[in-house]
């Protein structure tokens, strides 16, 4: 036990996180294209795909990862908001650099999109672990 957290219960945490986290990423990709190919453009088919897979993840990780039904939801939900809302602009900022640098097609915004989420999954594991549904 480290700082009055339990390595084990953190663990199993993170990897339940993880599975949301890998179909919530699903709903997103799945989101996006549908609204990027209907010609919306990159950022505010970022925005709207991750808004979609938001409403999954907050329902889903406070029921089940977390288990932190006991608590008032609107309070939650507030916090998850400010948490979303910041790492959603640092994963559309990168997926926007990404995008720059290869250039915009399909393909390549996808992999914009993907690398934005990869680097917003710590900062959300760890926002919801020690501080939305803490």
């Amino acid at each position: 036990m480290i700082f009055g957290f339990s390595l084990e219960k953190t663990w199993h945490k993170f990897v339940a996180f993880g599975i949301v986290g890998l179909m919530a990423t699903g709903i997103d990709i799945l989101f996006f294209n549908i609204f990027y190919f209907l010609t919306m453009p990159f950022i505010l088919a970022r925005y709207f795909a991750i808004f979609v897979s938001m409403i999954f993840n907050f329902t889903t990780n406070r029921n089940v990862t977390f288990s932190a039904r006991h608590k008032k939801a609107h309070t939650q939900a507030w916090k998850f908001v400010i948490l979303y809302v910041f790492s959603m602009s640092v994963n559309v900022f990168v997926g926007w650099c990404v995008l720059q640098i290869l250039g915009e097609t399909t393909l390549t915004a996808n992999i914009a999109a993907i690398a934005g989420i990869a680097v917003s999954i710590p900062l959300n594991f760890l926002g919801s672990l020690f501080w939305v549904f803490k």
